[in-house]
C-alpha cells in the first residue's frame, strides 16, 4: 500500500470521518495489535497473509462502522464470532462505555481475547470468562440476547418495539465541515462484500425485521482499502 506507519494512517482516516482516537487509544490499540500477532504466531487467530495489514483489513475494518452507525452509550454489544478479537477489542477501546461480549464457539480463542483483554493496562476494562469459557465479557457485558446471527454485532438499548425508523438518522461533522449522516443504533450490525440480495431475502422470510439497510463503505480514504465491495448491513428487529 505504500504506507510507512499504519497506525499513524489508520488514525488519519477517522480522524477525516469524525471519529478522533486520543494518544491513549492509539496506544492501547496498538497494545492490542502486538499482544494479538504474538498469539497468532501459536494459534490461527487471523490470516497469516494478513498479519501485516492488520491495522487496515482489522483495525480499520472494526472502527467503520462509527463512521455511519449512532451507537447509544452504556448499551450491551454482542461481538458473536469474535475470533481474535474483532471488532469487538477496538470497539471497547474506543467506546469503552460500552458494555461488550465476545462470543466464540472456539475455546481457545476465547481465552486468547481474554487474556489480551486482561492485560490491557487501563482501569476502565474489567473482564469475565463465562459461558463455558466461550465469552469473554468487558465492562459488565453480558451473554444473553434475544437475536444475533454469525458475523454480526447485536446491539440491545431499548425495547425492540421502540427500534428507531431509519428517518431518525442523526447529523455528524467531519473535520472538514461536511455533514455525515448516521444511522441509528440497529439491532444487528454485519460487514459483508459480495451479492447479499440472497442473503438478505432469506432473513426477511426467516426472521421478518421490521427493516434491512445496507451501507456502502464509501468513506473518505476507503478507495485505498479496496472496500468497493464491502457494505454494512443493518438489521431492526
Amino acid at each position: 500500500m505504500g504506507i510507512i506507519d499504519p497506525p499513524l494512517a489508520v488514525a488519519g482516516i477517522c480522524r477525516k470521518n469524525g471519529l478522533a482516537l486520543t494518544d491513549v487509544q492509539m496506544g492501547l490499540l496498538a497494545d492490542f495489535v502486538g499482544r494479538l500477532l504474538e498469539w497468532n504466531k501459536k494459534i490461527n487467530l487471523i490470516s497469516r497473509r494478513d498479519e501485516g495489514n492488520v491495522w487496515f483489513s482489522h483495525v480499520l475494518h472494526s472502527l467503520a462502522p462509527l463512521f455511519y452507525v449512532s451507537i447509544p452509550e452504556k448499551i450491551s454489544v454482542l461481538d458473536l464470532g469474535s475470533g481474535g478479537g474483532f471488532p469487538g477489542i477496538p470497539l471497547a477501546i474506543v467506546r469503552p462505555d460500552l458494555k461488550l461480549t465476545l462470543l466464540d464457539s472456539v475455546r481457545k480463542k476465547t481465552m486468547v481475547t481474554t487474556d489480551i483483554v486482561g492485560a490491557i493496562k487501563t482501569p476502565e476494562y474489567r473482564h469475565s470468562n463465562r459461558e463455558g469459557g466461550r465469552a469473554c465479557a468487558i465492562n459488565g457485558g453480558e451473554v444473553r440476547y434475544g437475536c444475533c446471527a454469525r458475523g454480526c454485532i447485536a446491539c440491545r438499548s431499548r425495547p425492540l418495539e421502540q427500534t428507531p425508523d431509519s428517518s431518525e438518522r442523526q447529523s455528524a461533522a467531519r473535520p472538514d465541515g461536511r455533514s455525515l449522516g448516521k444511522h441509528p443504533s440497529p439491532s444487528l450490525l454485519a460487514l459483508k462484500g459480495g451479492d447479499l440480495e440472497g442473503e438478505i431475502q432469506e432473513v426477511r422470510v426467516k426472521v421478518r425485521p421490521a427493516r434491512i439497510d445496507t451501507v456502502a463503505m464509501n468513506f473518505s480514504g476507503s478507495e485505498e482499502l479496496g472496500l468497493e465491495d464491502k457494505k454494512l448491513v443493518l438489521v431492526s428487529l
